[in-house]
Order: C-alpha cells, then structure tokens, then sequence
C-alpha cells in the first residue's frame, strides 16, 4: 500500500504538484526520498486521471524545476500524441505552443526568484492563449511567417486594443521565437509588422507650490496614519524626482549608494554626481551632476534611512526586492494624493493627466527657465532636443512666451 506524505502545490501550474510517497508492506514502511510529480492527464490516460513520474532528486528546487519541465512537456507534446495540422503531421517540439511553454517556464522561474511580477506571469499566459495561440499555436516554428504576424495584429486592431497593448502581444512572440532560437529550432525570426502610435500629447508639469503641497499632505499622513509610515519615504522621492531628471521608473529605483559620489569643485562647492546604471537612452548615458536640494536629500534623509554599509543598497525601498511591484506601488501612492488635492486631472478635456512622470516634465520646464540651454538639457536629462519640445516643453511658459514676443517683435 503507498500513501503520499508530502505534497507540495506548484503555483500557477495548474494541477502540478510535488509528492513524496511511502509504501507499507509487511507492516514496516519504506519512505522514498526522491519526489514525484502528479499532475491530472485525463481519464482515457489513466483510471484517476492523474499521471504521477518519478523526478529521481530529493532536492526540493531541482525536483520543481524537472516536474514544470515534465509537466510542460506533456502539455506540448499531448502525451506523444503528434498533432494534426490540416494535412500534414508537425512533429511535437516543434509545434509554436512547446517553445510558449518554455518561455512560460521561465518567466515562472524569474517570477518565483522575484525578478519579475507574477501579475506578468498571469498576464502572458492569458494574452497568449486568448489571441496568439489559435493563430500560430499547432503550427511548426519554422512555418510562421509574417502574414500569421499581421492576422495576429488585424484582430488585436478588430478588438479595439491599443497600439502599446498591441505591442505586448508581439513582445510574448519575440519571446517564444527568442526561446526557439536558444533551442536551435530555427536561425532567423520572421518580420515583425510595423506597430503605429497615436503622436503623444505632451506631459503636463506640477508647479513648485504644487509639489509642496502633494509632499506635505504624503508626510502628513506618514505621521497621523499608523497603516502609511513609508508615505514619508514616497515624499522624498517626490522631491528628489523634481530636482533630477531621470525616469520614474528603473532609472530611479535601481539607484544604490555605488552609484552616487560627492565631488568637490575649485569653488570648494560639493556636487551630487550620479551615474545611473539603468538609462533608457545610451546614446546621453553621462553622470549627472544635480540640484544642490537632491544632495541635501541624499546626505540629510536618504543617508539617515540607509546608511552605507557595502554601497550596493538602494536609495529608495531598500528592503523591497520586487522593483517593478515597488514602480507601480509608488506611482499609485501618488496618483492617489494628487487626486485627493484635486491636481491630477487638470480640466475634463485634457488628454493626458499628471501621473509621477509629470516631475520630470516640471524638472526640466525649471532648468529650462535658468539655462535657456536645450542641448545641454538634453545631455543631462538623457533624452533629445526634439522629445523635449514635443513632450515636456510644449505648453510654453510665461518667459518662454517673452523671449518669443523679444525675438519676433523687438529690435
């Protein structure tokens, strides 16, 4: 008689689970060390409809990952079954929906290492199989071309979905073709149809007195709100996104004390440099030398929260592993305040709002105020000339419109 005395549920795999078993036999038990995998295959498979492999490792990890690998082989390869494409026989690891499941692995595995969300997860398993899978899914790898590309895209575009969705459903197809090629299931990837986008309209900025005002009421509620302590710690953010120009993204959130020194001018003046290791555009990927604020940040409430010990912990979040959770937490945070102020939407007509990428646009309005220096904006805020008039600087301010009034109509 075998009993099973452990099981272990694999999150989102289904019916996959880790088991240990242990068999009675003359009354003395005989426990097996190595685990199984038992994952539900269906009745015409088996009498209980469950499949249960030996996995031959005792080793928790080692065993999760060959049962995901077990597990994701039988679904691509039906149990040996070839599937049947119209008129001909397309050999199972060959099929599309094999090197989707192996992508899938390891978004999974990234997942669980904490290297990405598992929302991620959860969200390309539904886009691939509501959308790409019925098109390319049964079809060998190596006969997907872009005509198969461009039906995917004429029913994301017959479905109402945006140009960025769009292109999420062809970043899980670069993905699987990625996965093929690691695999060396085929040598070149298909072209990819051209994806166009709506021209963005520009991001509107926050005033200075606008910035206090969102900070107070974050610090505020840090000290009145037990459930809200690291409201304080978003506050800082705000203020530390004002007064340099990166991204509110990676670019921000994957600062360490490794990447930021103090240099001393001839002036005897000190100057904040930072060098990000994350930049979206290499071309302007400089250190950057920062607003004399950001270095008071930096010394008076970031070096007081994570002092420096190995250089390699984060300014901002320290012990939150997750970032790209961590992004999207602190954007909502702040969505939430400007709203409850009543400065995130600033009049029913507006197409576009004022999420935390607005500081950025409101940094570079400031220095763009002092210098006049475009080009040199540019280099610091690692972008260009061209973005920044037609993304951040395109609603003129005030002495914007009398430098032009000078230029047009004074001798």
């Amino acid at each position: 008689m075998t009993k099973i005395t452990k099981l272990i549920h694999l999150e989102n795999c289904n019916t996959l689970t880790l088991i240990k078993r242990t068999t009675v036999k003359n009354s003395k038990k005989y426990e097996c060390k190595n685990y199984y995998a038992k994952f539900y295959v269906g009745r015409e498979l088996s009498k209980d409809g469950f499949k249960i492999i030996s996995l031959k490792t005792s080793d928790e990890r080692l065993a999760t990952k060959k049962a995901k690998e077990v597990w994701l082989d039988f679904l691509a390869n039906k149990n040996g079954t070839p599937i049947l494409k119209k008129k001909h026989t397309v050999i199972p690891n060959m099929i599309c929906r094999y090197f989707y499941n192996k992508y899938h692995l390891e978004l999974l595995e990234r997942a669980n290492l904490k290297e990405i969300d598992d929302n991620l997860v959860h969200s390309t398993n539904t886009r691939y199989f509501t959308e790409i899978d019925n098109v390319i899914g049964d079809l060998n790898i190596k006969d997907i071309h872009t005509e198969h590309f461009e039906k995917i895209k004429m029913n994301l575009i017959t479905n109402k979905k945006e140009p960025k969705t769009i292109n999420n459903y062809f970043t899980i197809i670069k993905g699987i073709f990625k996965k093929a090629i690691e695999l060396n299931a085929v040598q070149l990837v298909p072209t990819f149809p051209k994806i166009k986008y709506k021209k963005p309209s520009s991001f509107q900025p926050y005033t200075k007195d606008e910035i206090h005002q969102i900070t107070n009421e974050l610090r505020r509620i840090s000290k009145t709100d037990l459930r809200y302590p690291h409201y304080d710690e978003v506050a800082d953010i705000v203020n530390f996104l004002y007064f340099v120009p990166l991204r509110p993204g990676k670019e921000f959130l994957s600062l360490t004390h490794n990447d930021v020194k103090i240099i001393t001018s001839i002036q005897r003046q000190e100057i904040l440099v930072i060098d990000p290791p994350h930049r979206k555009v290499q071309q302007n990927n400089n250190p950057l030398p920062s607003h004399p604020i950001a270095k008071d940040i930096y010394l008076r409430r970031i070096c007081r929260r994570y002092p420096r010990v190995t250089g390699s912990e984060y300014l901002f979040f320290n012990h939150e592993k997750n970032r790209e959770t961590l992004q999207r937490k602190i954007g909502k945070i702040f969505v939430k305040i400007s709203r409850k102020l009543g400065l995130y939407v600033l009049n029913k007509s507006s197409k576009r709002h004022r999420p935390l990428y607005s500081l950025r646009a409101s940094n570079f309005i400031e220095t763009y105020a002092k210098s006049g220096n475009l080009d040199l904006i540019a280099k610091v805020g690692n972008t260009s000339t061209n973005m920044l008039n037609s993304r951040y600087l395109q609603k003129f301010s005030e002495q914007k419109i009398v430098e032009i009034y000078n230029k047009l109509y004074c001798n």
